[in-house]
């Protein structure tokens, strides 16, 4: 029967034969694991700890009871065990593939300790060395590129590894075009001057050369250092430079670019050749590229050695009020320098993004710098940006939440949004029941709607159908804004109301979604990443709630490609004249999504904050649709509509993520080579 696929009939008769043999431990491991197959996971846990009281050393328990802890959603006791697993067993594969995947960095890196001790880095090396030789001899393996480097995926803390195994790759074309440089030199070390100079007195494309605030003794090494016949000016400070600059490229066009580089960013060799590339490909007015982080060298042979990598992420005029996500160097049009003269980069991308501007993204780290200063230091969301707040009473707002035989948490999330607001007064809140039969839970939601007297309570028995129930409730409400909640939630946030009205008065904001939060103060959604394994993830799952990795990704309010609705708050004309969520072709998942994507379509924003906070139980009324088979199924046909509506290629990438993550495991854990065919498309992306 086990072998038929009958785990519920296998587990009767494994029960049986333990029964009849107490001591045979392997017909208890089969009998909890075809419980556990069978969706009967408190039994199968029962056996398994049974299993661990006679027999403790016995890895493989700890890893099946791994497995129902992670299928129950308690992700905390799954790593657990699974570690417990590998403790008595170091070779158990399954639990080193579980902790991988789970994005746990000790496996991460005992992955890579592994590779290296089992190939050894001479042979890795050599290895690298030959596939780079491949590339460069075997173009028609371009487009294979990429599916061979997923393979190739590190942990983010081992970029100094990874740097010495992968090179960056040079452009398709590398036709040179005449570049002006703007090099800041206030308090730079001699060992940065030295490899600025060494640098970029090898770029000859190079026409004109600015310092600022260089030393006596830099202005005369920085004239000795660069090649001859190149103009080098030195200026106290950047209010000298001319008002207007330009300069003959090698085919006599009166134009060029301008590259500002920032104290103690050294340029990589390639960088003109990919600013070069990027301006002529893309159309763009506005070039900016990663960068890595290095410390000094132990080798005579080089200063600095690269340790971290700094991935950008698309530009955001948003984000980028808060944190500075496009690093200290960058690339723009000569005749733009009248609009930017004395701006910083992340001035220049905000501006650009304001105007219209064409601004593109490179994927490789072009600049280096010993600094730290890109690492954010703040571990709570930044204030919200100031276009964003209001003073006066905040519009109206009608909160929607379906619920189900779960009427407990349904009144605490009610009572806490009314708790947490600065103006209750103006909350609206329609209950709608899905067909509760609980007696005791009728009486809660009745004593609900006393208890505030903006709630009403309306009852729709009919099939589950997240979307048509959402939007039905809608009907006949008048208030300028709405909010879709789920019931298994608990605001922590003060004044959420302001912050959540200030957001969507702004005309180009579509939707706001928030930060919703587990338990254990880790995080389940700040915003959702599309094209994660072919599918959709939440962003910052299970980082820390004050985590402020990746440029304050998770303090910042930011745009994002989708929110869940299990926060979803949008203007009533907008969710009006959209259509709502589809409750004929995406009646359960995707329905939040696609509305975001349409809303997108229309250039407006969807908006992400971490200064709206609640806790969230995920699915309590309706339990996890991959423990019951037809809602799986159901799961299924609603993925093919949504690729149907939106083209399976929207799952294949998302657009805010820069492409060096590798999606095997959680968002933004592991690195890989970036291919040239990779940042081609990506760079046309952005």
């Amino acid at each position: 029967m086990r072998d038929g696929q009958a785990p519920a009939g296998a587990a009767r008769l494994y029960q049986a034969a333990f029964s009849l043999a107490p001591w045979r431990l392997d017909l208890g491991m089969q009998l909890g694991n075809m419980l556990k197959d069978s969706g009967q996971l408190e039994t199968a846990e029962l056996i398994y700890r049974s299993l661990i009281t006679q027999a403790p050393e016995e890895a493989e328990t700890y890893l099946q009871i791994g497995h129902v802890y992670k299928i129950q959603g308690r992700r905390l006791l799954a790593l657990h065990h699974y570690r417990e697993a590998l403790e008595l067993d170091p070779r158990c594969e399954a639990a080193h593939q579980e902790l991988f995947l789970a994005g746990d960095t000790a496996a991460q890196h005992a992955t890579v300790a592994h590779r290296h001790l089992a190939h050894g880095t001479e042979q890795g090396l050599h290895i690298a060395a030959a596939l780079a030789d491949m590339r460069r001899k075997l173009d028609d393996m371009v487009s294979m590129l990429p599916e061979i480097s997923a393979f190739n995926a590190f942990p983010s803390e081992d970029y100094a590894t990874f740097r010495k195994l992968f090179r960056i790759p040079a452009p398709p074309t590398t036709a040179s075009r005449a570049l002006i440089v703007i090099i800041e030199q206030s308090e730079v070390s001699d060992a940065v001057a030295a490899a600025q100079m060494a640098a970029l007195g090898c770029m000859p494309s190079i026409t004109k050369l600015y310092t600022i605030g260089a030393s006596p003794l830099l202005r005369e090494t920085w004239i000795a250092r660069m090649p001859q016949g190149l103009s080098v000016i030195h200026l106290p400070d950047d209010a000298f430079l001319p008002a207007t600059l330009a300069s003959p490229s090698v085919d006599g066009q009166a134009s060029g670019k301008i590259l500002l580089i920032g104290a103690d960013c050294i340029p990589f060799s390639l960088l003109p050749d990919w600013i070069t590339y990027t301006f002529e490909t893309s159309n763009c007015d506005i070039v900016f590229f990663d960068a890595e982080s290095l410390t000094p060298s132990t080798s005579n042979s080089t200063l600095f050695e690269a340790t971290a990598l700094l991935p950008h992420p698309r530009a955001d005029a948003i984000w980028l009020e808060q944190e500075n996500t496009v690093g200290h160097a960058i690339a723009f049009s000569a005749d733009l320098w009248p609009d930017y003269r004395g701006k910083n980069p992340a001035e220049i991308v905000r501006n650009g993004l304001k105007t219209g501007r064409r601004i593109a993204h490179v994927p490789y780290p072009l600049v280096a710098s010993p600094r730290l200063s890109d690492i954010p230091v703040r571990s709570s969301p930044h204030p919200l940006p100031e276009q964003f707040v209001i003073h006066d009473l905040p519009e109206p707002c009608t909160i929607i939440i379906c619920t189900r035989d779960n009427a407990a948490d349904c009144c605490r999330m009610v009572d806490s949004l009314f708790a947490t607001a600065k103006h209750p007064e103006r909350i609206h809140c329609r209950i709608v029941d899905n067909g509760t039969k609980i007696p005791e839970d009728l009486v809660l939601l009745q004593q609900l709607v006393s208890r505030h007297h903006g709630v009403t309570l309306l009852s729709d028995p009919s099939p589950f159908n997240w979307s048509r129930l959402n939007n039905n409730a809608v009907a006949g409400i008048s208030t300028p804004h709405l909010l879709f909640c789920n019931d298994d939630m608990q605001m922590l946030s003060k004044n959420w109301d302001m912050i959540l009205a200030g957001l969507l008065r702004a005309p180009a904001t579509g939707a706001v979604g928030a930060r919703l939060i587990y338990s254990d103060d880790t995080i389940q959604h700040a915003g959702v990443l599309l094209g994660w394994q072919g599918s959709v993830i939440h962003d910052g799952l299970y980082e820390p709630r004050d985590s402020n990795a990746h440029f304050g990704r998770w303090q910042c309010t930011r745009q994002t490609s989708a929110v869940t609705g299990a926060f979803l708050g949008v203007r009533t004309d907008i969710f009006t004249a959209f259509g709502g969520f589809d409750e004929m072709r995406l009646p359960i998942n995707y329905s939040d999504i696609d509305l975001c994507l349409r809303l997108q379509k229309s250039n407006m924003k969807i908006l992400w904050t971490p200064l709206i906070e609640a806790r969230h139980d995920e699915s309590a009324s309706r339990g996890l649709d991959h423990l019951n088979p037809l809602r799986h199924s159901l799961a299924t046909t609603e993925r093919v509509a949504f690729e149907n509506i939106w083209g399976a290629r929207k799952l294949s990438m998302d657009p805010t993520v820069n492409p060096v993550w590798v999606d095997a495991t959680l968002p933004l854990r592991l690195i890989r080579p970036v291919s040239q065919a990779v940042a081609l498309c990506h760079i046309r992306e952005t």
